[in-house]
C-alpha cells in the first residue's frame, strides 16, 4: 500500500468508525468477543466501551456512562490524536512530544484499571 493511500485511510477511518457506531443498532446483550472475558468469565477494564461509544455518538451521555464511565475521556483522546495527525500532515503543528504521549497513555491505562477495580469491588462490572 502506498504512503498516500495509507494516509488517506488514516484520515477517513475515524469517520467510518463513528458512522458505523451511529448507524449500527445498539446491542445490549450480544455475544462477547473480548479474549479476557472469554478466558476469565469476567469483564476486562475496557468491556462496555464499544456500547458506550455507540451511545455517545448518538448523544446519549447517560447511557454511554452507564456502559463505561471513561468513554468521554477515551473519545477525547482519540479525537485529539486524530486532530493532531491531521494538523501535522498539513504542517500546522510539529510531531507531539513523546513524553506527553506516554503520559497520556499511562494515565489512561491507570484510569481504566482503577475504574475496573472500583466496578469489580462495587459489583457493577458489565455481564459477559
Amino acid at each position: 500500500m502506498s504512503t498516500a493511500w495509507r494516509e488517506r485511510l488514516l484520515l477517513i477511518s475515524p469517520l467510518a468508525v463513528i458512522g458505523a457506531l451511529f448507524v449500527a443498532p445498539t446491542v445490549e446483550d450480544g455475544p462477547t468477543i473480548c479474549p479476557f472475558a472469554l478466558c476469565t468469565g469476567m469483564a476486562c477494564p475496557g468491556c462496555g466501551m464499544t456500547r458506550a461509544a455507540s451511545r455517545l455518538v448518538r448523544g446519549d451521555l447517560g447511557g454511554a456512562l452507564s456502559f463505561h464511565p471513561l468513554v468521554p475521556w477515551v473519545a477525547l483522546v482519540a479525537i485529539g490524536a486524530w486532530t493532531w495527525f491531521v494538523l501535522q500532515r498539513t504542517g500546522a503543528v510539529r510531531p507531539p512530544n513523546t513524553n506527553l504521549l506516554n503520559g497520556i497513555l499511562i494515565l489512561t491505562a491507570i484510569a481504566l484499571v482503577a475504574v475496573w477495580i472500583a466496578r469489580l469491588v462495587g459489583g457493577t462490572l458489565p455481564d459477559v
